[in-house]
C-alpha cells in the first residue's frame, strides 16, 4: 500500500493505541469533531472531520480549543 500524506508515519499508525483511549467523536456545531474528554467533563479538540475546506478556516474548530 502506498501513502501519500504530508504526515510522518508515526501520525498515521501511532505506536500505542491507548493514546487514543480518551478521544471520541463529538458533534460541535452541527460538525464532528474528534475531542478528548477532560476530568471536569468539557472536551478538548483534536481534529475535526469536515469536507467543506472552510470549516478549517473557522477559529472555533482550531485543535487544543476547549469546548463544553
Amino acid at each position: 500500500m502506498i501513502l501519500y500524506t504530508p504526515l510522518s508515519y508515526h501520525d498515521v499508525f501511532p505506536a500505542d493505541p491507548s493514546s487514543y483511549q480518551n478521544v471520541e467523536p463529538v458533534v460541535y456545531q452541527g460538525k464532528t469533531v474528534y475531542a478528548t474528554r477532560q476530568e471536569n467533563g468539557n472536551y478538548q479538540i483534536n481534529q475535526l472531520l469536515s469536507t467543506d475546506p472552510n470549516d478549517y478556516l473557522n477559529d472555533d474548530f482550531l485543535p487544543g480549543r476547549i469546548i463544553s
